[in-house]
């Protein structure tokens, strides 16, 4: 990691706000998004903020969010904007690859919804409106210590290097400084790479996420021919509460969203067979020869649109992003 001059840090990548650009066609590469100002949530009343939209380059973004030393106060500043790259170049790709092989009814789409669940979850991670739950998800992640000389230097420079922003930054989310670089700790341990070729601890824990044996995950993708599909400013959604799943849903372009699921075998069993039936299931759950991803895709469905984009209003801080200025469906259709 090498200090750079990047000031203006996304934590939605302008690669991923263009999935979602009002001006698809723009040669100039000076893409535009409508945001909308959430006024009612009960009644998720939203309201558009410019009618020619905003800049994606200046958008879901805040200055100095990853930056953790500014010697100076100067333009070169450390930040972790390069441990975001991996991820972001690979989303417009996955995407546009995923839904074309939806289409076609290809099943050969692990690899796009493991990386795109990376992508998005690292969203959630690295967005200033998810700290708290952040740290509560991976508690005690944050700290961990690198054994790697190198790394432990950038790591004591998170905790202790010049934050000139800190104070401003920490007022306007309403957490403390010790909260800010908690966070950005905990984002450095999961993201760092100590030995060439092999997956860092944020890779490691969502390979297990999926091929555990004790697990079920699922995905649900719902495509649109022409209606939108709004983009929080929190990245994500819950389509259901907390509880024995783990739900989440996501923004894939300005026309499809997911669902993933992922259910423990035994809650899901829980209640509706035996208790022989069950431990019987549950052993020949785990001895399956590879964990699967049950797909399921739908197209043109609006009441689960209406009931993603509701979601979405519900559970935004501030701002639901889209591409189109009208016509938004959030009540559900008789």
């Amino acid at each position: 990691m090498r200090a750079n001059t990047t000031r203006n840090q996304h934590f939605v990548s302008q690669i991923e706000q263009r999935l979602n650009t009002c001006t698809p066609d723009n040669r100039s590469g000076n893409f535009r998004i409508y945001s909308f100002r959430i006024v009612d949530r009960e009644a998720y009343q939203i309201e558009l903020e410019n009618p020619r939209g905003r800049a994606i380059a200046s958008t879901l973004s805040m200055l100095d969010l990853f930056s953790f030393d500014v010697p100076g106060g100067g333009q070169l500043r450390m930040n972790l904007e390069t441990l975001f790259q991996k991820y972001e170049e690979s989303v417009a790709v996955h995407t546009k690859s995923l839904l074309e092989k939806l289409e076609t009814g290809s099943a050969d789409i692990k690899t796009e919804l493991i990386d795109l669940f990376a992508a998005k979850l690292l969203n959630f991670i690295r967005n200033p409106f998810c700290i708290q739950k952040t740290l509560n998800t991976f508690s005690g992640v944050g700290f961990y210590e690198p054994t790697d000389t190198e790394l432990l230097d950038i790591y004591r420079r998170i905790v202790s290097g010049n934050k000139p922003h800190q104070t401003h930054m920490c007022r306007e989310l309403g957490i403390s400084g010790e909260t800010y670089v908690q966070w950005l700790r905990l984002i450095f341990v999961l993201l760092i790479r100590t030995l060439d070729g092999q997956p860092n601890l944020f890779e490691g824990m969502i390979k297990s996420l999926f091929e555990a044996r004790d697990t079920k995950a699922a995905a649900f993708v719902w495509t649109y021919d022409r209606d939108v599909c709004l983009l929080s400013d929190r990245s994500y959604c819950q389509p259901i509460p907390d509880g024995a799943h783990m739900a989440m849903s996501f923004n894939l372009c300005s026309t499809a969203f997911v669902d993933y699921i992922f259910t423990d075998a035994a809650t899901l069993l829980e209640g509706r067979a035996a208790p022989e039936f069950v431990k019987e299931a549950l052993a020949a759950w785990q001895q399956r020869p590879q964990a699967s991803v049950n797909v399921t895709v739908t197209k043109n469905d609006p009441k689960m649109l209406a009931r993603y984009n509701r979601r979405v209003v519900e559970q935004a801080r501030e701002r639901v992003y889209c591409a189109k200025k009208a016509d938004i469906v959030l009540a559900s259709p008789d």
